[in-house]
Formats: C-alpha cells, structure tokens, sequence
C-alpha cells in the first residue's frame, strides 16, 4: 500500500490562485504525498479511495479571525465546534481583539476580573488550570482538538493579568515585563499580539504602550491584529464630538501611523462600517490602507460576509460609563447622561438599540429573551429598546452577547460591504462566538460557503480560484503558518471537498444555526472529519500550530 487515501476524478482548487484542475491527490501519514493532473495518475495503491467525481477539492478553509479557541479546553468541544467543520474550516487562528486564554501571569491577584471578561466569548466559566501560552497549548495537545490552532497573544488577557484594572501607562519596567511576556509567549509557540482597542483595557491603553509592543512584535517578526478603537464615525470610545474627521477615520488612521512608525505587519480585524451613516467612509479607509500599503507599510484586513457580528453588551457603552460600569448602571445621572449620548448617536450614525439583537441573555432571568431584538424585548417589557438594553446589562453585570446589524450594509444597500469583501487585501473570518446557549452568529455556520455562493458565484466579485486562496493560501501566508493552506505535495492533509453546484449558506434571521449545503466531506490531518454534512462525532483530529513548527 502506497498510501493511506486516493481522492480521484476531483476538479482541484489548490489555494494558490492558480487555475482549478482536473486530477486527483494521494495522503499519507496525514501529509499530501501526490498531486496528479488527469490523466497523470500514479498507480498509486492506497487504505481507502475516494471517487470525487462532481466534487471540488480546496485546501481546508482557515478562519483567520475566530474566538472558537475558548472552547477547546472543555470536553464538549467537538460538538460544540462541529458548525465550524461542517462549513469546511480546518485552521482557526484564535486569541483576537485582545482576548486570548494565555498568558496567565503565574500567582496573578486578578484572575477573577479575567475570568468574568471572559465567559462573555465561553459563554461558560473556564477552569484555567493553564498559565503561561505553552502551557495553554500543552493541555490542548493532551487533551486533544477537532481542529487545527494557531495562536495569537492578546494584549488585554496579558495586561489585565499583570496590571489588572490599572490602565495608566505602566512606565519602562511595566513596558519591560510585558514585552517579557510576550517574548516568551513567542518562543513558545504564538504567532503575534492581537490589540482590542474598541474594548477594557485596549480603549484606555496609551499609545506609547501600543508603540513599544508593536516594536516587540516586529522584531520577532510576529503578526499585530487590531480591532480598531471606534468602527463608526463616531464612537463612545473617543467621547462625543460632533467636528472632525470621522472616528473611524481616526482610529484606522492611528493604526496605519503606529504600522509606519514601527514596521510591524499589521492586520486590520473585521473592517466594519457600523451604522447607515458611517457607510459613506469606506472608500476614504480603502484609500488610506492602499495609500500606506503603495509606501510599504505591511498592511492587509479582513471581513465576514454578513450586515451583522457578535459582540459583548458592553459595546455600546462610552469610556466614561466602563471605568465605573456597575455603580454607573445605578445613578440616575450618568444613565441620563448616557442616554444622551445615546440619541445622539443615533441620529448621527443611523444605528440604535432596535439594530441589535440578544444572542445570549447572561444569566437566567434574561435568557428568555434570546435571538429577539431588543425592540421586541422592550415591547414585552413595557418599555423602549434602550430601556430593556440597559436593564439586560444590568441583570447580566454585562456578561450577554449581542449580535449588531447595520455593520457596512442593510438590505437595501449592500454597496460598502461588498467594497471591502471585493478587495484584494482582504481576507475571510468569522469573529464568531460560538455557544451552546442562546442564538448563534450565522457567521459560526455559514461564512466560507457563503463567500463561494454569494462573493462568487451570485455577485461575480471574484474568481472561484480568487475566493478559495484567500480562504486558505493567502491566510496561511498572512499568519505564517507553516505547511497549510495549499494542496500541494509535502502539505498537511487539511481538505475540503464540496459541491459547487449545491453550496450555500442556509442561514436566516430566524434560523441562525441552520447547517449550509454542499460540504460534502473535510480531512483534518488526513482524518476524516466531516463526511456527506456531517462532522464525525468526537473526533479529535487537529493540532496545536507552534510558530516555525508547522
């Protein structure tokens, strides 16, 4: 036997760009051995053949911005992460907007303020029995993963782990150990920092500090992912000011001078025009990214291709409410003060509470309330969409998910949206938070059959061979990950083969978890990890990716 697997009589998409082919591939001992164009064959002998007449076969999709890394310690992931496999994802490259499992600085005094921020991503609290990154990624190899993780350093778990809710400018020696931290987070297997500036601790965070990390992770040749401080064009994180450029503006704007000044390879997370009147400053931001990337600057971006993305309650709170969010929530004139603000923003931006929909009401008393928008909340309640908001935060104390709408685009107008998924600097992710409580993001189960379907296929916006590289080789190369994201001799055995003809994203506003079409079978390593839909049940084929280790 000269291999473990034969796919034959496939039409193959290999990830480069290159134009799809008719042939076939041989795996052994989870690795690409042979890849054949028709005609071509080998002779190969082999454990098991798979005829894939009808079938395309692309490299495993890779999620190049997800959150799903918060599950893998507990014993039902498998099942939890099966919407993931089932769309044909086989990479997630987790630890983004600032918020990743590890580091835990060892002895910490404040890990319950790290366990409480995140169960809002785990939806459950997390034994964090780890401490440092590789211990993280230790307890993952023994326990075993449904797919493969590439990790990133986020700076708020690192922080507040250091610093907890101290938010000054720590000084040389805070800068110092931090920079440890990180460094040694590096040789252990992570693949860059990730800034979550639109959040605690990232939003109060001094831009000395954002400079002095961002050197450290340019001379380790690392990779800076930012969830930019303000998505529209005016944000609660930089106050109220109704002159000026718009904040968006000035936050990406920040990003690309820090990108200049220092040399990192910055990655611009989830580029998101949030609210009808933020809309019309996306063409500026595509110019200001391809301005900075025509004089070096090393940037790119990514999206998901829906009007909407999951997010903490927490999100629509100013920087002045957060500092003291609980006490805040209890004085008549800071919610005054806050409801304001509110307004105001939404008649500046076109965004407001009835844009929002409870994903996962945070505690029992508000779960009742999940998968309906906050209008229909206050309706039961007897009050407006803004009150029943307040009081979910409230009885939460901030822990409940939201799912926003109005991110680049409504049903009416698509025209921004479609911009920044067209565009050749970006790349595809899913930003989802995935739970088995409450309603799901539909970007947990349908975006990569949905950039085929809707991108391509639908729109025209890009070529198949387009659409499948920047879901696997382009991402692969953006991270650094080694030996992944192209079916190409000597590559792991991260496959997915689907039906042209039949995928699609099947998912709607009232059925968010609804499973897409055409997935048809997905190698993980060379193991069969999804076969006619379906994910094989608990199976534990993925990887920790170590940086350089492939």
């Amino acid at each position: 036997m000269d291999c473990d697997l034969l796919v034959e009589n496939a039409s193959i998409v290999d990830g480069t760009g290159r134009p799809a082919f008719r042939g076939g591939l041989a795996v052994r001992d989870g690795r690409i051995l042979d890849v054949h164009q028709e005609g071509r064959e080998r002779g190969w002998t082999a454990g098991h053949t798979l005829d894939a007449s009808g079938l395309t076969v692309a490299p495993g999709f890779i999620d190049v911005h997800s959150h799903a890394e918060f599950l893998l310690p507990l014993d039902q992931h498998p099942e939890l992460l099966a919407c993931m496999l089932e769309q044909g994802v086989t990479t997630i490259v987790g630890g983004n907007c600032g918020f990743s499992p590890a580091p835990l600085v060892a002895g910490s005094p404040h890990r319950d303020l790290l366990a409480q921020a995140l169960e809002f991503i785990s939806s459950q609290p997390l034994d964090m029995s780890w401490s440092d990154t590789g211990s993280f990624m230790d307890l993952l190899e023994r326990r075993g993963l449904s797919l493969n993780l590439a990790l990133l350093v986020g700076h708020g778990t690192m922080r507040w782990s250091l610093l907890g809710p101290d938010y000054a400018y720590p000084g040389p020696a805070g800068i110092a150990e931090l920079e440890r931290i990180l460094d040694e987070s590096f040789q252990e297997g992570a693949f860059g920092l990730s800034l979550g500036l639109g959040y605690e601790p990232g939003m109060f965070v001094d831009m000395r500090e954002l400079e002095d990390l961002a050197r450290a992770v340019r001379r380790r040749d690392g990779i800076l992912t930012v969830h930019l401080k303000a998505l529209s064009r005016l944000s609660p994180a930089y106050g109220i000011g109704l002159f000026g450029q718009p904040h968006n503006i000035r936050a990406l704007k920040e990003m690309l001078g820090l990108a200049d000044r220092t040399g990192v390879r910055l990655q611009i997370s989830h580029l998101i025009f949030a609210g009808r009147r933020s809309w019309s400053t996306c063409d500026r931001a595509l110019e200001l990214i391809e301005r900075a990337a025509s004089k070096g600057v090393d940037v790119a971006f990514d999206a998901f291709p829906y009007p909407c993305g999951n997010t903490t309650i927490r999100i629509a709170f100013p920087a002045w409410f957060l500092k003291d969010f609980e006490n805040n929530l209890a004085r008549p004139a800071a919610v005054f003060r806050l409801r304001l603000e509110w307004e105001l923003m939404k008649r500046l931006i076109g965004f407001g509470m009835d844009d929002m929909r409870l994903l996962w009401g945070g505690c029992p008393e508000m779960e009742r309330y999940d998968g309906r928008l906050f209008s229909d909340i206050g309706r039961d309640m007897g009050r407006s969409a803004e009150s029943a908001y307040l009081e979910v935060a409230r009885a939460s104390r901030g822990r409940a998910t939201c799912l926003l709408y109005t991110y680049s685009a409504d049903a009416s107008d698509e025209t921004a949206l479609l911009k920044v998924l067209a565009h050749p600097l970006n790349l595809f992710e899913t930003d989802a938070i995935i739970s088995p409580k409450g309603a799901a993001n539909p970007a947990a189960v349908g975006t990569f059959p949905r950039v085929i379907q809707r991108c391509h296929k639908e729109l025209g916006l890009m070529s198949l061979e387009d659409a499948v590289a920047r879901m696997t080789g382009a991402s692969a190369r953006r991270v650094g990950l080694a030996d992944r994201g192209t079916v190409e001799p000597g590559r792991w055995a991260d496959l997915t083969l689907f039906d042209y003809d039949q995928i699609r994203d099947n998912t709607t506003d009232e059925d968010t978890r609804r499973p897409p079409s055409g997935i048809r079978y997905v190698f993980v390593n060379g193991r069969l990890a999804v076969e006619n839909g379906r994910a094989v049940p608990g199976l534990r084929a993925g990887r920790v990716l170590r940086r350089r280790s492939g």
